[in-house]
């Protein structure tokens, strides 16, 4: 049987993970506190992105047969994401790669990660405010740069649920 495993910061991720784990009735665990016993074992990854990355992605590697890896960002979707996870991260042919649209806020943030996304929170609206009109995705990653919102539901898994069934 497979395992749901995530890293998550400011619980978007875990959102996911525990929506996903609902839909394919597959168990879930924070890699942090996963038994193991499922070490060694296939599984399904989710992580929050950093600088490009999907954090945990290493860890999960080292331990687990990753068959799937799931970023999660506040960007709109975009499939040049996916091809640079799989080239950053070296990822195997076999092994499916999603982007999921996730959330932000402010007040979920803790330390350097905070004064961080201050400023780059700016940037980012600065960035979607000089397009002219936006997309639906483009307009929820704005908005998240506001006071946050967050893009988690049913619907943007519904890739990852077609590849595992």
């Amino acid at each position: 049987m497979m395992v749901i495993l995530y890293k998550s910061n400011t619980g978007y991720t875990e959102e996911y993970a525990k929506m996903l784990s609902r839909l394919l009735d597959l168990p879930t665990y924070s890699i942090d506190t996963a038994p193991d016993c499922h070490k060694g074992k296939e599984i399904i990854y989710l992580g929050w992105l950093l600088a490009g990355s999907i954090v945990g992605y290493k860890k999960a590697a080292k331990n687990y047969k990753v068959r799937c890896v799931c970023g999660v960002g506040m960007s709109p979707p975009n499939p040049a994401l996916v091809d640079g996870f799989r080239q950053k991260l070296k990822l195997p042919a076999d092994t499916a790669v999603f982007y999921l649209q996730g959330g932000f806020s402010m007040n979920r943030l803790r330390g350097p990660f905070k004064l961080v996304m201050k400023i780059k929170v700016k940037e980012i609206a600065g960035r979607l405010l000089s397009k002219g009109e936006l997309s639906p995705e483009e307009s929820a990653t704005l908005e998240m740069t506001r006071g946050g919102a967050s893009c988690v539901c049913e619907q943007n898994l519904a890739e990852v649920v077609a590849w595992y069934k």
